[in-house]
């Protein structure tokens, strides 16, 4: 009995001395993690570190920028994170809008639900959405722009002396200068000067030159200025389609007159060149026939010129046949010709007595006698 007392008795003391162990040992783990949550900060690869002081000789922001990684400060120091994304900061009704289109309550979860799932993404401190600026133009009319400005942070040291802790620079700083400088600028512009492409894009760079300027001086960096969307209100709308309609209608009849006047033109050009090509047809026509005439005329002079010379040339020939055989030599040559006459004679015609009574009265008469010498050409000797 003795020895199973002093064997519980030992339990029992072993049993102290553990939860002693592990109450020191947890009292130690408690004390480590408050010494190493107090004493070590982490800085995220998506952040900058900056570091405040609020003991020793230098209180405040101390003059080191803190990349990511993990470091010890010490009591009485905090180490403060700043994004190193780039912010997107949004002047929209686009949500308002959808829910406005949706057609039921399904739909309007939907959306509710998509904005939802974009701005826990897009995240907090780096996205944020206003409500779309009301651009009061210079004749007078409002102009609803949806605009999104994206920047930066380049300095955090200066971003913490301006404005503090946390994201406190969008409200007191970004949202406000965004806002001004966007409704200074796009509001030089009249309200039809949304439409001209070259006008709007110049306004938004010279909005974008501002922001930069001034997010600069304040340790930001402006990446982009978007004019993403623009609306006027229904009864500008409606005045300025009608606007259109009329300018357009004047147009229209203005290119339609300067058609027709075209077209007179044409036809009168038309007129004057078919009536030049009628004048230079007649012209021709009648140069040809001209041509023509004189032509003729001149065959014909040519052909009364020959044939007049032909004429004179047989009268000539039978002038000098004619001459010729009034002479000796003539008279001989048609007493040849005559001969061959009688051979063509046939005797059945006539009887041999006839036949020579009919030769010697020819040759009678052209001054020969049968049987007498051949009389001598005139002039031979």
């Amino acid at each position: 009995m003795v020895e199973i007392a002093s064997k519980v008795s030992a339990v029992r003391g072993l049993r102290r001395q553990l939860l002693r162990f592990l109450a020191l040992a947890g009292g130690a783990a408690v004390v480590l993690g408050l010494f190493f949550s107090s004493c070590t900060a982490r800085v995220m690869p998506n952040e900058f570190g900056v570091e405040q002081s609020r003991f020793g000789t230098k209180v405040g922001v101390v003059d080191q920028i803190f990349g990511p990684g993990l470091y010890f400060i010490g009591p009485g120091s905090t180490m403060f994170t700043y994004p190193r994304e780039i912010h997107l900061l949004e002047a929209s009704n686009e949500r308002a809008e959808a829910r406005a289109k949706a057609g039921g309550m399904d739909v309007v979860r939907a959306v509710d639900q998509y904005y939802s799932t974009r701005d826990a993404l897009l995240g907090k401190a780096t996205h944020r959405v206003i409500d779309a600026f009301n651009v009061q133009t210079s004749d007078g009319y409002s102009v609803a722009a949806d605009v999104t400005l994206l920047y930066s942070i380049t300095d955090p040291l200066m971003v913490a002396r301006e404005f503090g802790w946390g994201s406190t620079y969008v409200e007191s700083f970004a949202i406000n200068t965004f806002r001004n400088g966007v409704l200074a600028t796009l509001g030089k512009m009249n309200a039809e000067s949304f439409y001209d492409e070259k006008v709007r894009i110049a306004a938004v760079n010279e909005a974008e030159e501002y922001l930069r300027e001034r997010f600069k001086a304040r340790g930001f960096e402006v990446h982009k200025l978007l004019l993403r969307n623009y609306s006027y209100s229904p009864a500008y709308e409606k005045s300025l389609h009608e606007k259109k309609v009329a300018v357009q209608a004047a147009e229209k009849n203005r290119k339609e007159s300067h058609v027709n006047d075209e077209r007179a033109k044409l036809q009168q050009i038309e007129s004057k060149g078919n009536a030049a090509i009628t004048i230079a047809e007649s012209e021709n026509n009648a140069q040809i026939s001209k041509v023509r005439a004189e032509a003729n005329l001149y065959s014909e002079q040519v052909r009364a010129k020959g044939d007049k010379e032909y004429g004179l040339a047989n009268a000539e020939a039978k002038r000098l046949k004619a001459e010729a055989l009034n002479k000796g030599g003539g008279r001989y040559v048609v007493a040849l010709e005559t001969a061959k006459i009688f051979d063509n004679i046939q005797g059945s015609v006539m009887t041999p007595e006839q036949y020579i009574t009919f030769i010697r009265q020819s040759w009678a008469l052209i001054g020969l006698s049968p049987g007498g010498p051949v009389p001598a050409a005139e002039g031979g000797k």
